[in-house]
C-alpha cells in the first residue's frame, strides 16, 4: 500500500532475474499500521496525487476509481504486512510473488487488501488453502511477528520507503532510498558489489507514515 514500492517494484523484479546470486528479502516496515485514516475526498486528491507521480516515474498503472473506498475502509498497511508474514512462512519463496500479486490488487483492480477475505483469495492464487491463510492471519502470533518486523525495520534506521540495504557482519549499508528505476539501481549494486562502497541517492519518491514525497 506504498505507491512508491509499487513503482520500485519491476527494478526489483529486473534486480532478481539479472542478479541472481543477490538474496533479496523483503521486510515489512509497516508504512502507516493501524492507521485509522478514511478515505474522504481530500485524502482521495492526497493519493491520486502520488499516484499520478508515481505513474509519470515508473510506468506503473493505477486505477485511480479507487473501488476499495468504503465506509469501514481504513488505510491500515497491518493486514497486508501480516498476510506476507503469513506467505514467508508457508511458501517462503512465493513472498515477492505474493507481494506483486497484492499491488495489483490494490491499484490496479481496487480491491481492499485491508480485508483478510481478500487476502486469503490471493493467497489461494500461489497454492495456500484459504481456512490454512486465514488460521495464520487471525493468529495472536502472527499479529506479533508482524509487529516485529515493524520494529526491525525502525531498528534498521529505514526512515522511508522503498529502502534497499544489506546487513553484513550487524553492519547496516544503505544501497538506495527511495524510488529508482532499474537503470539507476543497477549503478548502485554494480558499485555496491565492485567496491563495498555504497553511494546514498536519496532523490528518489518515498513514502514514511501516512505521507509521501516526490
Amino acid at each position: 500500500m506504498c505507491s512508491w514500492c509499487y513503482g520500485f517494484s519491476p527494478a526489483v523484479k529486473k534486480l532478481k532475474e539479472n542478479y541472481k546470486d543477490i538474496d533479496l528479502e523483503i521486510i515489512s516496515g509497516g508504512f502507516s499500521p493501524y492507521s485509522k485514516q478514511v478515505v474522504d475526498d481530500e485524502y482521495k486528491e492526497f493519493l491520486a496525487y502520488h499516484w499520478n507521480n508515481v505513474n509519470a516515474r515508473s510506468g506503473q498503472f493505477f486505477d485511480h476509481s479507487m473501488k476499495f473506498i468504503s465506509d469501514t475502509f481504513r488505510y491500515d498497511t497491518e493486514p497486508s504486512s501480516r498476510a506476507l508474514m503469513v506467505i514467508k512462512e508457508l511458501l517462503p519463496d512465493q513472498d515477492f510473488v505474493f507481494l506483486s500479486l497484492m499491488q495489483k490488487a490494490f491499484y490496479v483492480e481496487g480491491k481492499d487488501i485491508t480485508n483478510g477475505a481478500v487476502l486469503a483469495e490471493l493467497a489461494a492464487e500461489i497454492g495456500v488453502e484459504k481456512p490454512v491463510f486465514l488460521e495464520r492471519f487471525h493468529s495472536e502470533e502472527t499479529k506479533l511477528k508482524t509487529n516485529q518486523g515493524f520494529q526491525f525495520s525502525r531498528q534498521l534506521g529505514v526512515q522511508g520507503f522503498p529502502t534497499l540495504l544489506t546487513i553484513d557482519n550487524g553492519k547496516i549499508k544503505v544501497i538506495t532510498r527511495g524510488f529508482q528505476d532499474y537503470d539507476g539501481l543497477k549503478i548502485v549494486v554494480d558499485d555496491w558489489l565492485n567496491s563495498q562502497h555504497v553511494p546514498l541517492p536519496s532523490n528518489g519518491g518515498s513514502c514514511s507514515g501516512d505521507t509521501c514525497e516526490s
